[in-house]
Protein backbone atom coordinates (compact mmCIF):
# COMPACT_ATOMS: atom_id res chain seq x y z
CA UNK A 1 0.00 0.00 0.00
CA UNK A 2 1.37 3.12 -1.36
CA UNK A 3 0.73 6.71 0.87
CA UNK A 4 0.63 9.79 -1.18
CA UNK A 5 2.13 12.78 0.71
CA UNK A 6 0.13 16.07 -0.42
CA UNK A 7 3.33 18.49 -1.26
CA UNK A 8 2.74 22.17 -0.09
CA UNK A 9 2.91 24.26 -3.71
CA UNK A 10 5.99 25.84 -4.20
CA UNK A 11 6.24 29.57 -3.14
CA UNK A 12 7.21 31.87 -6.13
CA UNK A 13 10.80 33.56 -5.64
CA UNK A 14 11.77 36.73 -5.63
CA UNK A 15 12.31 37.14 -9.46
CA UNK A 16 9.08 35.18 -10.76
CA UNK A 17 6.95 37.59 -8.07
CA UNK A 18 8.76 40.90 -9.50
CA UNK A 19 7.65 39.84 -12.48
CA UNK A 20 4.20 39.15 -11.93
CA UNK A 21 3.75 42.48 -9.82
CA UNK A 22 5.70 44.34 -12.82
CA UNK A 23 2.51 42.45 -15.21
CA UNK A 24 -0.05 43.35 -12.70
CA UNK A 25 0.77 47.14 -12.44
CA UNK A 26 1.62 47.40 -16.04
CA UNK A 27 -2.18 46.79 -16.77
CA UNK A 28 -3.62 48.96 -13.97
CA UNK A 29 -1.59 52.20 -14.45
CA UNK A 30 -2.14 52.25 -18.79
CA UNK A 31 -2.67 56.10 -18.23
CA UNK A 32 0.41 56.97 -16.36
CA UNK A 33 2.37 54.33 -19.44
CA UNK A 34 1.07 56.95 -22.03
CA UNK A 35 2.08 60.31 -19.99
CA UNK A 36 5.56 58.72 -19.29
CA UNK A 37 6.57 57.24 -22.21
CA UNK A 38 7.47 53.63 -22.28
CA UNK A 39 10.95 53.83 -20.94
CA UNK A 40 10.90 55.77 -17.79
CA UNK A 41 7.25 53.94 -17.43
CA UNK A 42 8.90 49.96 -17.12
CA UNK A 43 12.07 51.53 -15.25
CA UNK A 44 9.67 52.68 -12.53
CA UNK A 45 7.71 49.86 -13.03
CA UNK A 46 10.79 47.42 -12.46
CA UNK A 47 11.62 49.80 -8.86
CA UNK A 48 8.60 49.59 -7.66
CA UNK A 49 7.82 45.66 -8.27
CA UNK A 50 11.25 45.27 -6.23
CA UNK A 51 10.61 46.96 -3.85
CA UNK A 52 7.07 45.88 -3.46
CA UNK A 53 8.32 42.18 -3.56
CA UNK A 54 11.83 42.76 -1.12
CA UNK A 55 9.84 41.59 1.96
CA UNK A 56 7.26 38.57 0.80
CA UNK A 57 9.74 35.81 1.75
CA UNK A 58 10.42 36.90 5.48
CA UNK A 59 8.55 36.03 8.11
CA UNK A 60 7.55 38.55 10.58
CA UNK A 61 9.80 39.19 13.40
CA UNK A 62 7.42 39.09 16.81
CA UNK A 63 7.58 42.40 18.42
CA UNK A 64 9.34 42.43 21.74
CA UNK A 65 7.44 45.66 23.84
CA UNK A 66 9.84 47.78 26.56
CA UNK A 67 8.69 47.89 29.68
CA UNK A 68 7.72 50.93 30.65
CA UNK A 69 10.56 53.40 33.06
CA UNK A 70 9.48 53.59 36.49
CA UNK A 71 8.67 57.17 37.35
CA UNK A 72 10.70 58.93 39.97
CA UNK A 73 8.62 59.09 43.42
CA UNK A 74 6.92 62.03 44.48
CA UNK A 75 8.97 61.99 48.07
CA UNK A 76 12.08 62.45 46.30
CA UNK A 77 10.79 65.31 44.32
CA UNK A 78 10.06 67.10 47.32
CA UNK A 79 13.14 66.96 49.29
CA UNK A 80 15.13 68.25 46.28
CA UNK A 81 12.59 70.67 46.30
CA UNK A 82 12.95 72.00 49.52
CA UNK A 83 16.98 71.38 49.73
CA UNK A 84 16.92 73.98 46.77
CA UNK A 85 14.86 76.60 48.41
Amino acid sequence: MSSTKATKPAKPDNKEARHTIEKKLDLLLVDLKKELGDTKFKNRIRKAAKLLSKGLDKKKKSVVKKKATKKAKPAAAEKTASVTE
